[in-house]
This record gives C-alpha cells, structure tokens and sequence, in this order.
C-alpha cells in the first residue's frame, strides 16, 4: 500500500462561511468528514496541516520554503505528496516548488477547487481523489510521477507550465505551452513521454528567494520617463507585447538605458500566455537587443518571475544569470 502525505495549506477547498458570510478556512478535519470516499482509496493517508491555514492571496517565498522544507524532510517517509492550495496563486506555488525541489524522484501534486468541499457540485471530491490517485500511481517499484504537478479539472499538468485561466470555471487551469501530462477519465491516462525526469542523482533543497526583482507591464501610451528605477532592481521582468515586442521610442531607450546603469538586468516576458519571446523576429525588439535583454523564451510569467528570485538568491553574479536562467531546472522552458 503506497503512503501518501496530505499537506492542507488552505485555499477555497477547505473554506466554510463564517457568522459574517464570508468564506474563511477550517480545520481539515471537516474536510476529511465531508469526503467519505477518502476512506476507498487503497492508500495509507497521513495529514499534515499548517498551523495557520491561508487564503492563497496570502501565499509568500517563505511560505514555499517551509512547504519546501517540510516536503524535503519526510522525503524518504513517503511515496508521494498531494498539497491542497488556494487556485489564486498555485501556479507561483507549483513553479517554486519545482525549482527548490530538484531531483525529485517522487510526485509532487498540487490541487484544490472553485467551490468549497461543502457546496453542491464542488469540484473539490474529484479534484482531491484524483490528484491522490495520481500520487500514487507507481510502476515496477517506482513512481510514475516524478515532478511537481497541478491536478485540476480532470488533468494533469506540469506544475511550472500552468497558470490560473479562470477565476469562475471549473476548467480554471492550462498549460498552453507544453501538454498535459496525463488525463483522468474512465481510465486515467499517462503521456509518460512527456514526463519530466531530472538529471539530478539525489534529491536537493533550494530555498532562497529574493525580493529584488522587479515586474513592468507595458500598455500602449505608458510614459516611461515617469518610471522610476528602483535601486533594489537587480532583475527586470518586462512583460512586453506578443512575441517579445515593445517600442523603439527615445523614452523607451532612455529608460532601458536607465535599468543598464542601474546594473539591471532585464528579462523580456510576454503578456501572451500562449507562444514564447523570439528576439529580432521584429525591428520592434531592436531596442532590447541592444541592451541584452534575457528572453523568456516559453515561460510562463508565473515560472519567470520565481525564478528570477530563486537564481538571483542563489548568486549575486548576475553576468552567469542569462545562461542560468535559459537553462531548464525543471522542465519549465523548451531548449
């Protein structure tokens, strides 16, 4: 019988209304008795909660260290790990735990739901069994699974190639740039070509995060002259336009010149969740040539954004960050 460690960080799953009206979250143990069906699955479940359940909202780097941490410590306990997780910021969640986690050779899944376990039609019974089923899942004495996933809505993705796409619909995540690793239905179905396999010969913790980073959206008519570059800004994500684009204006230029006196470094991301950052495919990108600007490449922004914080607390060489950040650590960009 395959061991499984349940860990309840939060999220709508586990929420009831409270005397206010308002969804807040509760102890596991209400959940447990809401889902009878937990009782079937021919697994042995332990239980862990944080000591103080959190809406996803308030999810935060050292929240993915402890979680990090306490995955990386019961290790050799378990046969795999299903983390239950508000869908707001699962996807940072998932991207973080996969670049912390490094040589995995067990599964990771992350899930949660759209409604409470308590309302009629939740999504929350599926979502949980099944990301427990997944976790489970083992072939000739090993797990299938051997990365960190996002269970949701009959699917699994890869946890650092999925982002929240809907706030309202049970279909709330995708994966736009890589397939879904395996499906649920009648038979549960694994694309084990897809399945990531690190090169790593035993399981490493990294757990530092830095808050020196950046993020500026570009919009039509944003006046660039009126930004300020801040002094901690050792990275720059710079979410541009389609493939990569953004204007070759003077106060553009004046403003990447800016970000490079600053010692700056600049990485260009997408506003597009589907397709990936191709530089000098228009005279538009130009400007970012010039300056050295690291694409994403396919990337979601969620993946990006953790880790530029997980490299940059890993070395403060920030002239090695290009080609450690364009390297894949987990199966999160296409090489």
């Amino acid at each position: 019988m395959r061991k499984i460690c349940l860990i309840y960080t939060g999220g709508t799953i586990g929420m009831r209304q409270n005397p206010n009206g308002k969804l807040a979250p509760v102890d596991f143990e209400e959940l447990r008795k809401s889902i009878p069906a937990l009782s079937l699955l021919p697994i042995e479940l332990v239980v862990k909660t944080m000591d103080r359940p959190l809406d996803s909202s308030e999810m935060h780097p050292s929240v993915w260290a402890n979680l990090a941490s306490e995955i990386y410590a019961l290790h050799d306990q378990f046969d795999g790990f299903v983390v239950l997780h508000g869908t707001d910021t699962m996807a940072f969640t998932a991207s973080a735990l996969s670049f912390m986690l490094r040589g995995l050779k067990k599964p990771v899944i992350i899930t949660g739901s759209q409604l409470p376990v308590g309302v009629l039609r939740t999504d929350a019974v599926e979502n949980l069994l099944s990301a427990l089923e997944f976790a489970a899942m083992e072939a000739e004495g090993a797990a299938v699974i051997q990365e960190v996933g996002i269970y949701f809505e009959y699917k699994l993705y890869r946890g650092n190639r999925a982002y929240k796409r809907s706030s309202n619909e049970f279909n709330a995540f995708s994966s736009p740039n890589f397939p879904a690793l395996a499906e649920s239905g009648v038979r549960m179905t694994v694309h084990k070509e897809l399945l990531w396999r690190s090169p790593y010969s035993k399981l490493e913790l990294h757990k530092g995060f830095s808050n020196e980073v950046g993020v500026v959206t570009l919009y039509p008519g944003l006046d660039f002259s009126a930004l300020q570059v801040q002094p901690n800004w050792r990275i720059l994500l710079l979410r541009t336009f389609g493939a990569g684009n953004a204007p070759n204006s003077p106060d553009f230029i004046e403003f990447l010149s800016r970000c490079s006196d600053n010692g700056t470094v600049i990485v260009n991301t997408s506003q597009c969740v589907s397709g990936a950052v191709v530089h000098g495919l228009y005279d538009s990108s130009s400007a970012l040539e010039r300056f050295n600007v690291v694409s994403a490449k396919d990337m979601t922004f969620e993946s990006a954004l953790v880790k530029s914080m997980l490299l940059l607390s890993e070395s403060a060489d920030l002239a090695e960050f290009g080609l450690k950040f364009s390297s894949s650590l987990a199966g999160e960009l296409t090489e």
